[in-house]
């Protein structure tokens, strides 16, 4: 797995920062990052409902993680059978699946909501979610139907790679490549993936 660092230091992301908003103009790292972020939390015992637009992002994921620990969603019956101790992938690019399995499942609270790709959805995405805190959203906020909810949205962590056009409330200073600004309330730090191994 590739190494994470926050001002130079190695960095284990947790539940303790969300909800967190990642977000990058195409090709910056933004997305690679935050399927890092859901491997660290599964690695930890934390239960993602992993749902993005393209199929890619599950390819890295289960090449990061052993695929034991994750159980696929590809069609309704499949939500009667999700284990409980599994995280879950749902079919890529799915959204009225992801929708089942987020109003069905009845321990919600349990996992963690993770939506790739914001850029690619319309508004039910946040009416979906409602007010549920435990989530992270990654994808090109200037590019997303619903970034004006997003950018009032009280995040508890913003990881930003280019400086998007909607305010985020946040200035973001010179980054080099694989850096982003990472925002958690009123600390601010530089956010890295270590080259070795990127793709």
């Amino acid at each position: 797995m590739n190494q994470i660092t926050l001002n130079d230091k190695q960095f284990q992301f947790n539940e303790t920062f969300l909800p967190c908003l990642v977000t990058g103009a195409d090709k910056s790292w933004a997305s690679y990052l935050s399927v890092c972020l859901i491997s660290n939390l599964i690695q930890q015992g934390t239960k993602i409902i992993f749902f993005t637009a393209f199929p890619m992002a599950k390819e890295e994921l289960l090449n990061q993680i052993w695929d034991d620990k994750t159980f696929e969603v590809t069609d309704n019956s499949d939500i009667e059978n999700i284990p409980d101790n599994k995280s879950i992938i749902i079919q890529s690019g799915n959204k009225d699946l992801w929708q089942k399995v987020i109003q069905n499942i009845i321990n919600i609270q349990d996992y963690v909501i993770f939506v790739k790709n914001i850029e690619e959805y319309d508004r039910s995405i946040p009416e979906t979610i409602g007010e549920n805190q435990n989530i992270i959203l990654s994808g090109n906020i200037d590019a997303c139907s619903f970034q004006k909810e997003i950018a009032k949205k009280k995040w508890k962590s913003k990881i930003i790679f280019t400086a998007p056009k909607i305010d985020l409330d946040v200035t973001i200073p010179s980054l080099e490549k694989y850096e982003s600004y990472f925002v958690n309330e009123n600390l601010k730090w530089i956010l890295k993936i270590k080259k070795t191994n990127i793709r």
